[in-house]
């Protein structure tokens, strides 16, 4: 038995043949997972032993609860954890049960909080209610708080806060999600938003199933049971947050928005915590925490003032309380003067629920306060439409090396102007619209125009960097692109490619946008252009399009034939894969015409290949047979062997559906040796299956069940569900054909689990199979 090798003696023979004194049967299960029945007695003598001596390492010891003889405390020990070379176990008898399981997969402990906050002040009430709402017993608390109150309010720093306090009691870690509710532009969507917190539970973009429903599904099957803490910030409606609930009494749900959430607390026992303003005391205290006791105290009088004109906002509050410590000069009173004479400021005042004046007119003063580069850098920050920026992206639009730019947003950080996290840099969406105003009165036409244009030139450099990376096989129109300012990533592998590309996506998308709305129409169709690589891997279909529409626009606005062509091809891959197939075939008759006007053959035989495609998913194989068959004809001539493998499994399944088995085996053959040939595993995997789901076909079930389960090996290797679903499903059809009932079942249920995390309809035609 491997779990007792090394122990010497009597001992280890004892334990080798599974008994002592005629007691406890030790079986392994073969896997690794012992049962309820399993039991282990082994005497050591006193003896010390590594416990991977004793254990095979890598197993899980998940409880041992024991009696110690010979230790003189007498205690009960207990291990618990992986087996590894360093754990050691001493003791003289032991006598319990011992119950081994194998190593689960660790989810990773994922700590997001946003940095604490320092000059925490008031809010003692609160803190309390949520002190005790952490006390109540999982089973009675409400499982949602809901921190009301208006923008800038300091929800956020009270959930913070409070979170920091209380994170350890989350062992499994906690979750921090920006909804972006009352964002200029768009706020987060429940999809993306779900993407969020599946990322951060290690879930890879493969994986991560299409749609809410299927996503938030995935998601609580994620946390079952499991402690975490999950903050939903500024959040916009219940319907924004609803599917982000996890649904199990062990995790806590915190969120904080301007609107109540009724919907809430009526359907999902949500609890109302309303966040006021602060109270004068406590208002004078948070600036005695910030600038001194000694210079508030001297200046009654304009403390008073400064808070009424600050509406005892805590964020209005606070940057006043940074702009008086920088600057050891400075007079209250003359900061209040100041602010009287901002007219701006009285709106908010006037209007209850309309915060951007105030906020404005402190942003306002902050901004004349900064140094004429930090100034710059912040209004230019604020021609950005994207969640966040990179400090490359930044140099860039500032039009400064990595170094200096650095600089500059450290002094914007300094006085909360700008926030950091996780070397991102992030502005308030009311910051942004005060910097986006600045720019609009401080720098001229051409100045904005030329930082918007840098940002654009660096953005399509680092997509073009990032695609060539990711699918270097793939034929791609010229694109003349200006000069970089700034340094351009130099990406060391395809992972690290695609983690640049999945950061970076929301800002490409919003930047092909704000292009197109610019006028600048080059631009953007060629970043449009440039983000198929990202797309055809990661499939996020409503990106895919929007940004592809965009771009087609611009491209005709250019006359730029060729990238009219390839867009238009493009977005028939996601409308299909959308089933609108009608839309798709629209894309694809266009694309064949200005393909053909252009003089592109690889173009025109991608639009053949992909027209194919399309009648094959609508039931029309034998309409797609001859369109893939001139593709074929021109991938031949042209020499390209990418081209000739995809027409070749298009072709495939064509002659499957046509009862031409004998041919579709020769094609899905060769596909399969292009794809060796090209060392791509994931398509490797994908000719595997092709070939197996033809053999199929030809009753040959025993050859297709040994393809189907290769190709099941190299797609788990890579990591690639949709493929491993498809694996499963074939193997269980080779094996029903074997006359294997029950293991095919078995095929059939796992491929459905696989399919239904997907959001794959295949997973109720599965279920439908296996009778429900």
């Amino acid at each position: 038995m491997p779990w007792c090798r090394g122990i010497p003696g009597r001992g280890g023979r004892l334990a080798r043949r599974g008994v002592r004194n005629g007691r406890g049967a030790i079986r392994d299960s073969g896997c690794g997972e012992w049962s309820r029945a399993d039991r282990i007695n082994v005497r050591l003598s006193g003896r010390r032993y590594p416990v991977s001596d004793i254990f095979d390492v890598g197993h899980s010891v998940r409880h041992v609860p024991s009696k110690v003889v010979g230790v003189a405390s007498g205690p009960r020990n207990e291990i618990s954890g992986t087996v590894s070379h360093s754990n050691v176990f001493q003791a003289r008898d032991v006598h319990g049960d011992v119950h081994f399981h194998a190593a689960p997969h660790s989810f990773p402990t994922p700590r997001q909080l946003p940095a604490a906050i320092s000059h925490f002040t008031d809010r003692a009430a609160h803190l309390a209610r949520l002190d005790e709402w952490l006390d109540t017993a999982d089973d009675r608390a409400s499982p949602i708080e809901v921190i009301a109150g208006v923008g800038g309010v300091g929800k956020t720093s009270l959930i913070t806060h409070w979170a920091h306090r209380v994170r350890e009691r989350f062992s499994d870690g906690d979750l921090y999600v920006d909804l972006r509710g009352y964002h200029v532009e768009r706020p987060v969507n429940p999809e993306d938003a779900l993407e969020h917190v599946l990322r951060a539970l290690d879930v890879p973009s493969e994986r991560l199933p299409g749609g809410v429903d299927a996503r938030a599904a995935l998601w609580r099957s994620l946390v079952y049971r499991r402690r975490m803490l999950l903050l939903l910030d500024n959040a916009s409606s219940a319907q924004q947050v609803r599917p982000l609930l996890p649904g199990t009494p062990t995790c806590r749900v915190v969120i904080t928005s301007r609107s109540d959430l009724a919907g809430l607390a009526t359907k999902n026992g949500a609890h109302r915590m309303p966040l006021d303003v602060m109270p004068p005391d406590r208002a004078a205290d948070l600036l005695r925490e910030v600038v001194g006791a000694e210079r508030i105290d001297a200046e009654p009088a304009a403390v008073s003032s400064l808070i009424e004109y600050c509406g005892h906002l805590p964020l209005a509050l606070r940057i006043a309380a940074e702009r008086l410590a920088n600057d050891d000069g400075a007079r209250v009173a003359d900061l209040v003067a100041e602010l009287a004479e901002e007219r701006e400021r009285l709106d908010v005042l006037a209007t209850p629920g309309d915060e951007t004046a105030t906020v404005r007119a402190v942003f306002s003063w902050s901004y004349r306060a900064l140094d004429d580069p930090v100034a710059r850098a912040y209004r230019l920050l604020g021609l950005t439409r994207g969640a966040d920026i990179g400090l490359s992206a930044a140099a860039a639009l500032i039009g400064a090396g990595e170094g200096r730019t650095r600089r500059l947003l450290a002094e914007l950080t300094s006085v909360h102007l700008l926030a950091e996290r996780d070397r991102r840099y992030q502005l308030h969406d009311l910051l942004r619209l005060h910097a986006a105003e600045c720019a609009e009165s401080d720098e001229d036409e051409e100045g904005r125009r030329e930082a918007v244009r840098r940002l654009l030139t660096w953005y399509a450099h680092a997509t073009a960097a990032a695609v060539h990376e990711i699918i270097p096989f793939f034929s791609q129109i010229p694109i003349d692109l200006p000069d970089p300012v700034g340094v351009v990533p130099d990406f060391a592998d395809r992972a690290a490619a695609l983690a640049w590309g999945d950061a970076e996506r929301p800002n490409l998308v919003a930047a092909i946008s704000q292009a197109a709305r610019l006028g600048e129409h080059r631009a953007a169709w060629q970043l449009a252009v440039l983000i198929f690589g990202l797309m055809l891997v990661r499939k996020p279909h409503r990106d895919w399009v929007t940004t592809h529409e965009v771009g087609i626009d611009s491209a005709r606005a250019c006359g730029e034939v060729a990238a009219e062509a390839w867009l238009r091809t493009s977005a028939a891959i996601a409308e299909r894969e959308l089933l609108r197939f009608e839309r798709a075939l629209e894309h694809l008759e266009t694309a064949l015409v200005r393909w053909r006007e252009d003089g592109t053959r690889w173009g025109i035989a991608w639009t053949l290949r992909d027209t194919g495609a399309t009648y094959h998913a609508m039931g029309r194989s034998s309409e797609a047979i001859p369109v893939f068959r001139q593709a074929l004809a021109m991938h031949l001539e042209d020499a390209d062997t990418w081209g000739e493998a995809t027409a070749l499994a298009g072709l495939a399944k064509a002659h499957v559906r046509t009862g031409e088995v004998d041919l579709a085996l020769t094609e899905a053959r060769r596909a399969l040796e292009i794809r060796r040939e090209h060392d791509d595993r994931r398509n490797i995997g994908n000719a595997l299956n092709d070939v197996a789901a033809v053999l199929i076909a030809a009753g040959e079930f025993d050859q297709a069940a040994e393809h189907a389960g290769q190709a099941l090996r190299v797609l788990t290797e890579a990591d690639y569900w949709n493929g491993c679903a498809v694996s499963h499903e074939i193997l269980g059809d080779a094996l029903a054909g074997r006359g294997q009932a029950e293991e095919a079942g078995a095929e059939w249920a796992a491929a459905a689990r696989l399919y239904e995390s997907l959001g794959d309809p295949r997973g109720d035609e599965l279920r439908a199979r296996l009778g429900g």
